[in-house]
């Protein structure tokens, strides 16, 4: 796991913000997570450390500058969450934490029957403008890490539910699971991106269980055309096996034009076995 107690995400502390100065302390319950719904995946935007954080410059290298002042961490903005995801100003995914976990989070508003704002830790992550698999991809595999960690720090299980104001609620859930639970204001996210890419919040659930199991079985489209990557590499630097160097075939293909006399183990291509049939045919 990318988290743990030994390796906590980087704390970047809003002390500066109304939610960190109005808000107290609530018992955790469960993970809630949010996407920002704005075409901008810098975690800039959002976080900026206090004015006399002494962390200051180090924080801002790392996170960047937001030069419109527009960010969470002022009294202006009436909403705050523990935590967020996106690119760091180096363009690496990560996560920020703003905020202790055990703060009462003013993120997803309240529904008929409360709020999960009451238990829910709660983290946006950055949108984009919906269309990059690959960013996709690697924010929705920080969220799973980071909610994992979360619920081994504070024994959660990621499947399962909890009892609240009447309601059972699960313990991992997004912003529109809150409304439809009367628990949240009515927001859409994570669905609108999240479908985009196949999945849903049972997604979510059953990845973070495998992962605090130590089944890591998530491979982004990405890594996934980077591993094959490598492997047609390490099969393209594969000897001509005994058989074929035994019976002089290879050779002797190689001498009719047939192949090239390259990569002798490698996959063949629909392309590829074309040419050699026609080649063989003459």
């Amino acid at each position: 796991m990318k988290y743990t107690s030994n390796n906590p995400p980087l704390k970047c502390f809003m002390r500066q913000s109304t939610w960190y100065k109005g808000s107290g302390k609530t018992t955790v319950r469960g993970v809630l997570w949010h996407s920002t719904g704005a075409n901008n995946p810098y975690i800039k935007r959002y976080v900026q450390p206090d004015g006399n954080d002494p962390r200051r410059t180090e924080l801002l290298e790392l996170i960047g500058v937001n030069r419109n002042g527009n960010d969470w961490n002022h009294i202006v903005r009436e909403a705050g969450v523990h935590a967020f995801i996106g690119k760091l100003a180096d363009g690496s995914i990560s996560t920020v934490q703003t905020g202790p976990w055990d703060k009462k989070a003013w993120g997803c508003g309240s529904g008929k029957k409360g709020s999960c704002n009451n238990g829910w830790i709660q983290f946006e992550i950055c949108e984009d403008a919906l269309t990059d698999r690959a960013y996709f991809e690697s924010v929705y595999r920080e969220a799973v890490e980071l909610t994992a960690y979360l619920c081994l720090l504070y024994s959660l299980d990621p499947q399962g539910t909890v009892k609240y104001n009447g309601v059972n609620a699960p313990v991992i859930l997004c912003h529109q699971d809150s409304y439809r639970l009367g628990l949240g204001g009515n927001h859409a996210d994570v669905y609108p991106w999240f479908n985009r890419y196949g999945k849903t919040m049972d997604n979510v659930r059953a990845d973070v269980a495998r992962l605090m199991k130590g089944d890591d079985e998530i491979v982004t489209y990405e890594q996934w055309k980077e591993f094959m990557d490598r492997y047609r590499k390490e099969l393209g630097e594969k000897p001509v096996p005994a058989w074929a160097q035994n019976t002089g075939e290879w050779d002797k293909a190689e001498q009719e034009g047939i192949s090239d006399g390259r990569r002798p183990q490698d996959m063949v291509t629909r392309a590829e076995c074309a040419a050699m049939i026609l080649r063989a045919g003459k």
